[in-house]
């Protein structure tokens, strides 16, 4: 399942488990469950096999802050408390960020930039979620500090505007229907208009935004100099995809998605490689499993349901997720797995 990252796992879980300065979540499983983490966990391998790692994300809901972190981090560095957008379920949850971690997340996304030829020291427009959401602060650090870029970030509120949108067909979505609504004016009119100020008056590379304003941004004159678009990978039918795909390469642009959450962070997608995602390992990990057993990996090339891990000296969590995924095998980048189409199942 895993191999070649036990030193780091023998570190984190050394770390979270100690009962002097761990993390008092995984001290009090460890003695519910009759678990001696030294002996009984000494592979990262062992771990993800035991029923220790099965963590139930409402306890994130229900138990307070410094449950989940280590004393040792706490007590050492600051901690960053970060919020999902509660976009799809309606309620916000909680993870915990340090500096390095969101940097280890914003080199691999450098990483993953660089495979498309994005250069240095060019001009980036982001829409997306803002802090607490960890999105904000891994892309500020990405372009910043990774890439030494100019970012014009703009925050939009994503809490319930998802599920508002999901409720209609994709190819219904056009943008000055949703504008005509108050709802979605209120919501979206600021960012559609801070969007057209930066593209129309600067030399944007770099356009991160949503599908549905696509078809609009592809009118402006500004849209001449950009030479990558940027749209969040789960909100792509496969088809939708391979049409803009298709078409911005046609016009000597390239296509970049992504997958993300609010616990283990942001992956950019591979070029040549379709929806397809590899993690920062090892701070995170995507394992693709049977949907009713967490422990059991589906075949390569096969569907299941998404379960992943995150480990570093802020947060230790391994859950199953609402996700599916096709599981795909390392490649000459990474020696992990990766995953292919997500698809989200509410």
């Amino acid at each position: 399942m895993v191999e070649g990252f036990d030193v780091y796992w023998e570190r984190i879980r050394d770390l979270h488990f100690n009962k002097d300065f761990g993390s008092p979540y995984w001290v009090r499983k460890a003695e519910v469950l009759r678990i001696d983490y030294k002996r009984d966990l000494p592979t990262l391998e062992s771990f993800l096999m035991s029923e220790v790692s099965v963590c139930e994300e409402r306890d994130l809901r229900e138990k307070p802050d410094e449950y989940f972190v280590p004393k040792k981090t706490l007590n050492e560095k600051p901690v960053h408390r970060m919020t999902s957008s509660g976009s799809t379920t309606g309620e916000k949850k909680v993870s915990f960020w340090t500096d390095e971690g969101l940097g280890y997340n914003a080199k691999h996304l450098a990483k993953i930039a660089k495979f498309y030829g994005l250069k240095e020291r060019v001009k980036w427009i982001v829409v997306g979620p803002s802090y607490p959401a960890p999105f904000q602060p891994i892309m500020e650090t990405l372009v910043l500090r990774e890439m030494r870029g100019d970012l014009y970030f703009i925050p939009i509120e994503t809490e319930q505007l998802k599920r508002k949108i999901a409720e209609f067909p994709q190819q219904e979505l056009d943008l000055k229907r949703l504008l005509a609504d108050p709802y979605f004016e209120a919501r979206l009119g600021p960012v559609w208009r801070e969007t057209l100020k930066y593209l129309n008056t600067r030399s944007i590379d770099f356009l991160g935004t949503t599908l549905f304003m696509l078809p609009e941004l592809e009118k402006q004159k500004g849209f001449e100099n950009v030479k990558f678009v940027y749209v969040g990978g789960m909100e792509i039918p496969l088809e939708l995809y391979k049409f803009w795909k298709e078409k911005l390469e046609k016009e000597g642009k390239k296509m970049i998605t992504s997958y993300g959450h609010y616990i283990f962070g942001v992956f950019f997608d591979l070029p040549n490689a379709e929806l397809t995602y590899y993690p920062a390992a090892p701070q995170s990990f995507l394992y693709v499993t049977e949907e009713q057993n967490p422990f059991k990996l589906v075949n390569y090339g096969e569907r299941g349901r998404i379960r992943f891990l995150r480990m570093d000296e802020a947060m230790l969590w391994c859950q199953q997720e609402r996700d599916f995924a096709e599981r795909v095998k390392p490649n000459e980048y990474f020696n992990w797995d990766g995953v292919k189409q997500v698809e989200a199942k509410f």
